[in-house]
């Protein structure tokens, strides 16, 4: 028989609703004003939801906590941790100290509001009977004590602690061994009795207080919990997040609040930022992006993102694909420069159902997890990544199956669990971070801010737009290159390669910041040398001129060109659509491992016209492709000719947007990977439909990175 009480505020009695007597107990009266104390024990006392009962032998009686995360009278408020509050009455609980049997290290900043109180408490069992170690307050005095389980020693501090000013406390011990360091004072040594140098911890790590401090004042000093806040704790040099787990490492806690509640009361951001506690005394404006300074004051150009965890930033970024493009398989390349062991690299989910997919740094191993909704999958790096040097990032799934690789290590694969195959994310894209670390999804390891450098993200072949577009995030900065202040002159892009960059030059300029100008011999075809142009592998031309365009459509394509690489694959020739969309009609020809593939599709399917020989020998050599209906024909020089014909019925190539030479734009992508990358050589003497020669760089309605083809 389920019964329910409703709670309400009264400083003398906690009545129940008005359900039957029969059916509902007889509620204790707190005792005094402060909420839910009682003057009978825990063997009387029913509590209100989402807390529990300790008898309180101080007062008489017993008292009912919040559990952790909760608050208010009733425990029926929700309260976000991070610099936890301690009232004389609270704890908060850690798994036991690890690999600390005969060495630890310990850091503790931390704000009293009272002279006595427990700070600190890990021993072999929870009534300080045996193997401890303590750390506290006594009369504004730091005490600490450890006893290896043949008599305790203790160190107790020269200075005395400030009441309402934050201090910080060091504690170390090696065997018998220990010191005690207040802020910048001396430190105070001492040593445990006896001979036996390791402690055995089996209790949680209790902070702030333990359920059971009333029956631990012989050992550790006091008898009362702590009041005031802590900020930060650190165990053998590593951070403790104070937060509750999963975002943090706390696993329970009673009637803990939050010291930062009123730090922003005060605070204006401008242009729309949003004060955000960095401390409990402390804070930072989240900025959004183009907006810097302590209060967002300062606007800024953002071309190369860096982000950082003490300003707690991200970006968001719409996906920049439709959702059938990624629903069963994405890939995803990052390229970054980590500043910091932790972080989240990517993250997104879906709002209404367990789909989700995260990058993030642990220890500097990275993760990939996803849940296609039937069970995550978690998939880590063999080897950490080093700090401050770049690295490649490659993770994909197929369905459930997944993998990882960073750099040149092994790929590691893994798969998801359950049956379901499709992960859906109603979620933009969070690079960097996220907005809210309490909403993310269990299982994704989602805890903190990245930071550090992320250069480059596609997702399947697709750039993902990370400071540009429908982009917003909070407090990312630009990374120091020479990209920023843009040294490409006369109209150039750079691009970011690493620590390098290069610049894209328009049509009509070259050099290494575009700042050679071709003047109008570029467009007036001077000399035969002049006319011919010179493709680096990211170099185009484009056409969009009717007269070219319809004698590449229709029933009958002839194509003649002269052409030299040096290198085995490149794009010579494309005219179509994505070919992401289902048999989308295109035309392309180009080198594929050294072989010259000329390839259609008339919208059922296509076709690759092979001929095998060495033509990225930097020689000149001669095509002509030829198609009649579905049938195609490719001659090279005096290779010879091969045939092919195109599947189902489709006679006509239906085109639509520009024809490209030379290369094309996100060629990857758009090519469905058949190319990579465009040539590196040069073109010659293009004709359309026998009698159509078209001058290359005069009828050129645009391009990219054009030079002179030299001799």
């Amino acid at each position: 028989m389920s019964i329910n009480i409703v709670w309400t505020l009264n400083t003398t009695t906690a009545a129940p609703s008005t359900a039957p007597p029969t059916t509902s107990p007889m509620i204790t009266p707190w005792k005094g004003v402060e909420p839910r104390v009682y003057d009978v024990s825990c063997d009387e006392t029913i509590c209100p939801p989402n807390s529990f009962c300790s008898n309180d032998y101080d007062i008489g009686g017993s008292r009912c906590h919040c559990n952790l995360g909760l608050h208010g009278d009733h425990c029926s408020e929700g309260v976000s941790i991070r610099f936890p509050r301690f009232y004389g009455f609270s704890h908060m609980t850690f798994e036991p100290l690890k690999n600390s049997y005969q060495i630890f290290h310990i850091t503790l900043e931390f704000k009293a509001d009272s002279e006595d109180g427990l700070l600190l408490y890990c021993g072999e069992n929870e009534l300080g009977r045996g193997d401890f170690m303590s750390l506290s307050l006594v009369r504004r005095k730091l005490n600490y004590r450890f006893n290896c389980g043949t008599g305790a020693g203790q160190i107790i501090s020269d200075s005395s602690v400030v009441i309402g000013q934050w201090h910080t406390v060091t504690l170390f011990r090696d065997g018998v061994n220990g010191w005690l360091r207040l802020d910048n004072d001396t430190p105070v040594f001492g040593h445990s009795l006896g001979h036996y140098t390791k402690i055995t911890f089996r209790t949680s790590l209790f902070v702030g207080g333990a359920p059971s401090v009333y029956w631990l004042v012989k050992t550790v000093g006091t008898n009362q919990g702590f009041r005031g806040c802590v900020q930060s704790l650190s165990i053998n040099g590593r951070y403790t997040d104070l937060r509750p787990w999963p975002q943090g490492y706390a696993l329970s806690g009673a009637d803990i609040g939050e010291c930062s509640t009123r730090v922003c009361d005060k605070v204006v951001c401008e242009h729309n930022g949003v004060c955000f506690p960095t401390r409990a005394d402390n804070y930072t404006c989240l900025c959004p992006l183009g907006y810097r300074g302590v209060h967002c004051e300062e606007s800024f150009v953002l071309s190369l993102p860096r982000f950082s965890e003490s300003v707690q930033s991200y970006a968001s970024a719409p996906w920049p694909q439709h959702p059938q493009s990624y629903l069963s398989f994405m890939e995803f390349h990052i390229t970054f420069k980590p500043t910091s062991q932790d972080g989240t690299l990517l993250y997104s989910h879906d709002e209404y159902s367990r789909d989700f997919l995260s990058i993030v740094l642990v220890g500097g191993f990275l993760e990939f997890h996803f849940d296609c909704g039937s069970g995550a999958a978690n998939i880590r790096s063999e080897q950490p990544v080093s700090l401050n040097m770049w690295h490649d990032l490659r993770v994909s799934r197929t369905a459930k199956s997944g993998m990882l690789q960073v750099d040149n290590q092994r790929p590691v694969e893994g798969s998801a669990e359950g049956a379901f195959t499709q992960i859906k994310c109603s979620s933009p894209l969070y690079i960097g971070g996220v907005p809210d670390y309490d909403s993310t999804k269990i299982g994704a390891g989602v805890i903190r801010p990245f930071s550090g450098d992320i250069q480059r993200i596609t997702l399947n072949d697709r750039e993902v737009a990370v400071v540009t577009g429908h982009v917003v995030g909070v407090n990312v900065m630009n990374t120091p290159h020479p990209c920023v202040e843009n040294p490409c002159a006369n109209g150039g892009t750079c691009r970011a390669k690493r620590d390098e960059y290069e610049c894209d030059c328009t049509l009509g300029y070259d050099g290494k910041h575009c700042q050679k100008e071709c003047g109008n011999y570029c467009f007036n075809s001077v000399t035969e040398a002049i006319e011919i142009p010179q493709f680096m592998g990211r170099s185009y031309l484009t056409y969009d001129s009717q007269e070219i365009l319809q004698r590449l459509s229709g029933s009958r394509t002839s194509v003649f060109l002269r052409f030299k690489s040096f290198s085995k694959d490149g794009l010579l020739l494309w005219i179509g659509e994505n070919l992401s969309q289902t048999h989308t009609d295109y035309l392309s020809i180009g080198l594929q491992d050294g072989a010259l593939t000329f390839s259609y599709d008339l919208g059922s399917g296509a076709v690759f016209v092979v001929v095998n020989g060495t033509f990225s020998d930097g020689k000149w050599h001669r095509v002509k492709a030829v198609r009649e209906g579905q049938s195609g024909k490719l001659t090279v020089d005096d290779y010879g000719s091969e045939l092919g014909r195109s599947p189902g019925k489709m006679r006509q190539l239906n085109l639509n947007g520009e024809l490209y030479i030379g290369g094309m734009k996100e060629i990857a992508l758009h090519s469905t990977r058949q190319y990579l990358a465009g040539l590196v050589g040069c073109v010659s003497h293009f004709t359309l439909s026998s009698d159509y020669h078209v001058s290359l760089v005069e009828d050129a309605a645009n391009g990219k990175n054009i030079n002179t083809c030299s001799n």
